[in-house]
C-alpha cells in the first residue's frame, strides 16, 4: 500500500496518477481542506477530518494523508438506521472502520457490524471529529459529507490488532445508576457530574466547572469493568444540564470506576500494544502500520507524546509505513469478541 502525507490539499491534487486510483483521506482538522473543491475535482476519495493525524514520527494538527485503496470502500449515511450487506462485507477478512465520533448511536452500529461480520474478521478504526466537540460532517465520499455516518474500508491484507491504554485507578467502583447512550445521569443514585466533580477536585487540587471542564477531565476518565478483559475507558468531555456527557455509551447499571493518567503508564501502554500487533504479525518489509490513538492522550502527555509514538515506532516492522489518526474514540475487535468502542486508548494495526 502507498500512502503519502501533504502540506497542503493542492499538493494532493497535484500527484501523479491521482485520477486513476481509490483514496483515502485522513485530514487534519487545521488543513486547509474544501470539500466542495474536492468534490469538483470528480476524484474517488473518502475519507474523514480528524483533531490529528500521524505519518512516521510525527503528527500534525494540518495537512492530510493519501492512501491508495484496493478496494471501493462502503458509505454508510445514516448508522442508526443502516442495513449492513452481510455477503458483501464477509468477503473481507480485513475491515477499516471510521465514524463520526460525536455520533450517540455508534455502540448499535458496530453491535449490527458485529452480526454480519465472520467470526475471524479483524477490524480497527477510530471516530472522526474536531477538537471543536460540536458534531458536525466529517465523515465524505466523493458525492457527500455527512454526520452520523461511516465508512467500511475492507483491506486485501492480514491485520493484526493490538489494544492497550495505561490510565490507573483512582476510585471506585461505583454504579451507573441512570444513564442514556452517551449521557451520565446518575452515579450510585446521585448526581454524575457531582460524584466526578468531588472526586476530581480532591485529587487535582483544582477547581472544575463547566468552562474548564475538558482541560481537567481530559486526565480522568471513566472506565467501564468488565469481566471478559480490560476495562473500556469513557471519556468525559463535556457537562451539559449538570450531566456529564461522554464519548461513546455507557450502559446503565454499568459498574465504573474513575481513573488518573500516570505519563510513563500510558507511553508504556502503547508500546505493549505495539508489541501484541507484531507479534502476531510475520514480519516483512511489505507490512504497514495504521495506528489510532486518542486525542486525549496526546492533550494529556504533551510534549510527552511524542515518546508515544516512538515506542510505537521502535517495534512495527516498517517504520517509515506508519500512518494514524489521533481520533475522538478508537474502534478494534478480537477474534469472536464483540467490536468495541474505546476511548483514551491506544490501537496499533500491522497489515501484513
Amino acid at each position: 500500500m502507498n500512502s503519502f502525507y501533504f502540506q497542503k490539499i493542492d499538493d494532493f491534487y497535484l500527484l501523479n496518477n491521482v485520477q486513476d486510483k481509490m483514496w483515502l483521506l485522513l485530514v487534519a482538522e487545521h488543513c486547509d481542506f474544501d470539500y466542495e473543491e474536492l468534490k469538483s475535482k470528480k476524484l474517488a476519495c473518502y475519507g474523514g477530518i480528524f483533531p490529528e493525524i500521524i505519518y512516521g514520527e510525527k503528527h500534525y494538527n494540518t495537512g492530510l494523508i493519501a492512501l491508495e485503496l484496493d478496494f471501493k470502500p462502503i458509505f454508510l449515511n445514516d448508522i442508526d438506521n443502516a442495513v449492513l450487506d452481510a455477503e458483501l462485507i464477509n468477503k473481507y477478512d480485513s475491515l477499516l472502520v471510521y465514524v463520526d465520533g460525536l455520533s450517540i448511536h455508534i455502540d448499535s452500529f458496530l453491535v449490527k457490524l458485529f452480526e454480519v461480520t465472520k467470526e475471524e474478521t479483524k477490524i480497527l478504526g477510530g471516530g472522526a471529529g474536531k477538537l471543536t466537540l460540536k458534531q458536525e460532517p466529517v465523515i465524505f465520499t466523493p458525492s457527500n459529507i455527512m454526520k452520523d455516518s461511516a465508512l467500511i474500508i475492507p483491506l486485501k491484507q492480514k491485520l493484526s490488532i493490538g489494544v492497550n491504554h495505561g490510565w490507573e485507578f483512582l476510585e471506585g467502583p461505583f454504579v451507573a445508576t441512570k444513564s442514556k447512550k452517551n449521557t451520565l445521569y446518575q452515579i450510585n443514585y446521585k448526581n454524575a457530574f457531582d460524584v466526578y466533580k468531588k472526586i476530581v477536585e480532591e485529587d487535582s487540587k483544582m477547581k472544575i466547572n463547566s468552562d474548564n471542564f475538558y482541560k481537567i477531565a481530559k486526565s480522568y476518565p471513566l472506565g467501564i469493568v468488565t469481566y471478559e478483559k480490560d476495562m473500556i475507558v469513557r471519556a468525559p468531555i463535556t457537562v451539559k444540564n449538570n450531566n456529564l456527557v461522554l464519548v461513546g455509551e455507557i450502559p446503565t447499571n454499568s459498574v465504573i470506576n474513575i481513573l488518573k493518567g500516570n505519563k510513563h503508564q500510558l507511553i508504556f501502554a502503547a508500546l505493549e500494544a505495539s508489541k501484541e500487533a507484531t507479534c502476531k504479525c510475520n514480519e516483512d518489509e511489505n507490512s504497514f502500520a495504521i495506528v489510532v490513538d486518542c486525542i486525549s492522550r496526546s492533550l494529556y502527555l504533551e510534549e510527552f507524546f511524542e515518546k508515544e509514538i516512538k515506542q510505537i515506532i521502535g517495534q512495527v516492522p516498517n517504520p517509515s509505513k506508519l500512518i494514524g489518526t489521533l481520533s475522538l474514540g478508537e474502534i478494534a475487535n478480537e477474534s469472536d469478541s464483540f467490536i468495541t468502542f474505546y476511548n483514551n486508548t491506544c490501537v496499533v494495526g500491522i497489515l501484513c
